[in-house]
């Protein structure tokens, strides 16, 4: 194929593209009108998918939102994440109040995992359909083991039952074995900063409940505060509609229109992120084919053959 048929093609794509991105956003435009319409609230979506909550995030949100004529009054938020920064996600609990101060309610489709639960709980009401999930918001631990030249991923709640595993094994007389666990524990100064996270996810948490979904009920926040901090066994728990109403949260479960609406911005945008996704991975591999064999060579035996 010629060069300049090439590049021919190219802009067709280019174009069909950039079409069916317009088509996908004035579809979930439409829809949002709708919800907004049906809930009487300004609503504001903050579906990133896999994107992590960060601060980058709190500063778009920010330019969103100063940008729209809400009145500050009221706000819904329809929440797809699977979580993020727990700092950042309080600031942006905050920054959400700002533009909700009587009415700030969260529709969750599907995700709104860890930090995405903690966001969700600076409201004063949750709205799930009925495969709709939070999740533990005890934070994640990302580490460099420089002794194994590995990356470790963990949960502070980890550290407590690995300590537990080794005071048994001491108490059992196998001190051979508790010996050699407590060698391979690094950095008892930094474990105990991990640790320390968990205390601070567990505060944020009491402080967006105690002031808005719980306001002046004490027990009431600290109770489920510390149930989603350290009151399950893996960070990955599905915590589903029943779940939440168990635990104390003040949710309800979408039905009829809403639910259609809800779930059919979900698959739309769905669409759109899995579009996004596979631009980026297609320009991540034409970049690859300019670089020399060699180099590729050295990267796949690193990373892995690119897709």
């Amino acid at each position: 194929m010629s060069r300049n048929a090439t590049e021919a093609q190219g802009r067709k794509a280019e174009a069909q593209h950039r079409e069916t991105m317009e088509e996908l956003d004035r579809q979930i435009s439409a829809l949002r009108e709708r919800i907004s319409k049906a809930m009487d609230l300004e609503c504001y979506l903050l579906a990133i998918g896999d994107d992590s909550i960060e601060g980058e995030l709190v500063d778009k949100v920010f330019d969103d939102l100063s940008a729209t004529d809400a009145s500050g009054e009221g706000l819904c938020v329809v929440l797809d994440s699977s979580g993020g920064d727990i700092d950042a996600a309080y600031n942006l609990a905050l920054l959400l109040r700002r533009y909700g101060s009587k009415r700030l309610t969260f529709i969750v489709p599907r995700w709104a995992k860890s930090a995405a639960t903690l966001l969700a709980c600076g409201g004063d009401k949750i709205m799930m359909t009925p495969v709709a999930e939070l999740g533990p918001i005890d934070p994640q631990i990302t580490e460099e083991n420089l002794m194994e030249r590995r990356i470790e991923r963990f949960s502070p709640l980890h550290i407590e039952s690995t300590l537990e595993l080794i005071r048994q094994e001491y108490k059992r007389g196998n001190d051979r074995l508790a010996d050699g666990l407590m060698r391979r524990l690094q950095f008892p100064l930094t474990l105990g900063r991990f640790k320390k996270s968990l205390d601070i996810g567990m505060d944020y948490a009491r402080k967006l409940l105690l002031t808005r979904m719980f306001k002046g009920e004490e027990k009431t926040a600290a109770d489920i505060a510390e149930k989603l901090t350290s009151g399950y066994a893996d960070h990955s728990y599905c915590i589903g509609y029943t779940d939440a109403i168990d635990i104390g949260l003040k949710v309800d479960e979408l039905s009829d229109d809403m639910l259609r609406d809800v779930w059919a911005m979900h698959k739309l945008c769905k669409n759109k992120h899995e579009i996004l996704n596979r631009q980026k991975q297609e320009a991540i591999n034409e970049r690859f084919k300019e670089y020399p064999p060699e180099l590729l060579e050295l990267i796949s035996e690193t990373i892995g053959k690119p897709s």
